[in-house]
């Protein structure tokens, strides 16, 4: 089968590779259409989080079973049930956690093989937003994190986990939210996405701030910009370092939280919640058309209007 795969040294290529085989109760999905994440270009570009080539990515996706025929999303995170943090309820934290596209084969791919407890239904959804449930659970995911915001909050960055992250507060009733971005387009999506306000900068001081771009100066800035008492949450990956000054943490009783994935449950519920996702913002690339695809973004050469990415597998109709 075909497939995209990290072979090191800052290299993707679409081979031909084998398919892998379902393993005890796992099953074989044909992957109708996936996403390009940033984790995925963290680990051809940074080497981080670190992965051993040869690798096929990808974790953002919608399939079909082959044994059923039945249209699925499958949950990336793969927990063992049985640590202290799954026990817990915490299963994207658990002590031996293994992510599809990073620890063991993604779906870059014609086929994927995967454990049958982590598939949802994708319903009605669109392939388009059915693909979109892992960015839509994380910021779920964030957003519950912090208190429920009683005045402004800010969401620094419009890709796609900021776009996301406004969609969730919206929809939860957040009344008023600043994203900001260097990109004037992705500002012009975020306002027609319902944000109240959209700069190159976040100029006024919120009760939550959630960063999800992760560089070192937007990581300072959501704390600098929380309110004495509030709450900046790290979601994006982008740089591996922090910094900022610790009076204004300490003194102001700040809450600095870092965001990682999202529950089981909170991904079936980001699966109920997508459907209402506006996709206009996603952009559909054929299958064969993923390595060049994939090099133009490491390279900072992709359109930032196509805010998310996404590879459709060929042969198959739109469903």
């Amino acid at each position: 089968m075909k497939a995209l795969v990290y072979t090191g040294n800052a290299t993707v290529r679409y081979l031909d590779v084998d398919a892998s085989m379902p393993g005890i109760d796992e099953v074989s999905i044909r992957v109708l259409q996936a996403g390009i994440c940033g984790t995925d270009m963290c680990v051809v570009r940074d080497e981080r989080p670190k992965v051993a080539p040869p690798m096929i990515l990808g974790h953002e996706f919608i399939g079909q079973r082959l044994d059923t025929g039945e249209r699925v999303i499958v949950n990336p995170i793969l927990s063992c049930k049985m640590c202290r943090a799954c026990t817990e309820g915490r299963m994207h934290l658990c002590e031996h956690r293994l992510v599809l596209g990073v620890h063991r084969a993604g779906a870059f791919a014609e086929t994927i093989s995967v454990p049958t407890s982590n598939l949802v239904s994708a319903g009605t959804a669109s392939l388009a937003q059915a693909a979109m449930v892992d960015p839509i659970a994380t910021a779920l995911h964030a957003f519950r994190l912090a208190p429920f915001p009683q005045g402004p909050v800010a969401v620094l960055g419009a890709g796609a986990i900021g776009l996301s992250t406004l969609f969730v507060l919206k929809h939860f009733g957040v009344v008023d939210v600043t994203v900001t971005d260097i990109a004037d387009v992705r500002l012009e999506l975020a306002a027609r996405g319902g944000a109240n306000r959209v700069g190159k900068s976040a100029d006024g001081i919120y009760d939550v701030v959630y960063d999800t771009a992760g560089t070192v100066a937007t990581r300072r800035d959501a704390m600098l910009k929380t309110r004495a008492g509030g709450t900046a949450v790290l979601i994006g990956l982008h740089s591996a370092e922090l910094s900022m000054p610790a009076g204004p943490l300490i003194g102001g009783e700040r809450t600095l939280r870092g965001s990682f994935g999202y529950t089981d449950a909170e991904f079936v519920e980001a699966a109920a919640l997508v459907t209402a996702l506006d996709t206009s913002w996603v952009h559909t690339i054929k299958f064969e058309d993923a390595e060049e695809s994939f090099n133009a973004l490491l390279r900072g050469r992709s359109d930032p209007s196509h805010v998310k990415i996404q590879m459709q597998m060929p042969g198959l109709a739109r469903h």
